[in-house]
């Protein structure tokens, strides 16, 4: 009887392997985990499986492990090297791991079947999404951390965004109606009863859409979706619409938004949220008096600044948010179906929880260091033209009270 080649031995291991851990599955995971569990682990046996086929006895060129790289690279790293590799500090990248560790994304099914540290795959999806350009491709990321350059990145990804998106209830949400008079009484003296900012801004795409790209292209003639979001007057993310097509006006997102649909739901009062001339004017969302009135008093020219000065806090929420994830300036990801635009929607929505997460432990005096200070300004085309009589109302009153 001829002896097996080394290469049909290790098939018929990994093979062998593969089965017990899909049997495995079957037996502990809830049915509608099986079928994506089953897909992650036929992922593994396929890569493994090209890598034993065309595996070539000799000397090639070597990546760092990832058991060495995160206990000698990584940990050798200063603070400030720490920082600008992984745009967290030590502490925060702490917090990180304590919060995800432990998620059920990260169990481990068998001897076979193992994953790398949390701190590595953390490590990774950091880099990531803090990367721009030639960083931010796979292949490079897979070189500098030394792991596949193939699905392994995309795969620890998926892995991550999945534990990290579970958070978002806790850290993304609308306050409720006590925290929302505390936000009022805190900010009176600014904008009174204004309990937010809202404000939309443009996320770059690398590649146009494989489908509709038409759908995509922006007043600006580039490839892009929108991220919609509301601050409070600490950068606090308090809600966000994340995907929508680069074409679509900012006043149709929100109208279609939750709070757009049930004001009543979010709003109490005279609570309001301060949006610029995009945006429909209402007696909830106050915008600035426009500019071509017949009749713009001292007083009104006093509010628009006023207005303004402080609706400017979302501006500088959007600048913190991409500089500290600057994936967000050019997302290098291919629309081509439903699933590329969800893990797009995914990306931008786990930007906006690290930033809250992050926020928290933020020093206050190297907030300017992080904004850019010039704000993108709109251009007087971009301006919603719906007017009522229930948001001029509401602005002659706020005016009055502002400045009586």
């Amino acid at each position: 009887m001829p002896l097996k080649r080394v290469k049909d031995t290790a098939l018929e291991f990994r093979a062998n392997e593969t089965i017990r851990e899909i049997e495995l599955v079957e037996d502990v995971c809830h049915p509608n985990q099986i079928d994506s569990e089953i897909d992650e682990i036929m992922d593994d046996f396929l890569d493994d499986v090209m890598v034993i086929y065309f595996c070539r006895r000799g000397i090639g060129l070597k990546v760092p492990k990832p058991i060495k790289w995160r206990y000698n690279i990584l940990s050798s790293f200063n603070d400030e090297h720490f920082y600008q590799m992984l745009r967290v500090s030590r502490n925060q990248f702490a917090k990180l791991v304590y919060l995800i560790k432990g998620d059920k994304v990260f169990a481990r099914y068998s001897a076979s079947h193992r994953q790398m540290p949390i701190e590595l795959q953390l490590a990774i999806v950091l880099f990531r999404l803090g990367s721009s350009g030639g960083n931010a491709s796979v292949r490079k990321i897979g070189e500098i951390f030394g792991v596949g350059n193939g699905g392994t990145v995309v795969k620890i990804t998926e892995r991550m965004f999945t534990a990290i998106l579970r958070l978002m209830p806790q850290y993304i949400y609308w306050p409720d109606v006590v925290e929302r008079q505390q936000l009022v009484e805190r900010t009176f003296q600014e904008l009174p009863h204004c309990v937010g900012y809202i404000g939309t801004s443009e996320i770059k795409l690398f590649e146009k859409p494989i489908e509709n790209h038409k759908v995509y292209l922006s007043r600006q003639r580039i490839y892009s979706v929108k991220l919609q979001i509301i601050c409070d007057h600490k950068l606090r993310i308090r809600d966000t619409v994340a995907g929508s097509p680069g074409s679509y006006p900012d006043y149709k997102i929100f109208i279609n938004c939750p709070i757009g649909i049930s004001t009543e739901t979010y709003l109490s009062g005279e609570q309001w949220v301060a949006g610029d001339s995009a945006y429909p004017p209402s007696s909830f969302l106050v915008t600035p008096f426009p500019n071509d009135s017949q009749k713009m008093s001292p007083n009104k020219l006093r509010f628009n600044h006023r207005h303004s000065q402080y609706r400017a806090r979302v501006q500088n929420c959007f600048e913190l948010l991409k500089e500290k994830f600057s994936s967000l300036k050019e997302i290098r990801l291919r629309l081509k179906d439903k699933k590329s635009a969800k893990f797009l929607c995914e990306w931008i929505l786990v930007c906006c929880v690290l930033h809250n997460i992050l926020l928290e432990d933020y020093d206050p005096q190297n907030l300017d260091k992080e904004l850019n200070t010039n704000c993108t300004k709109r251009t007087e085309t971009e301006s919603c033209k719906f007017y009522s009589l229930a948001s001029e109302s509401k602005r002659e009153f706020l005016c009055k009270q502002m400045f009586a």
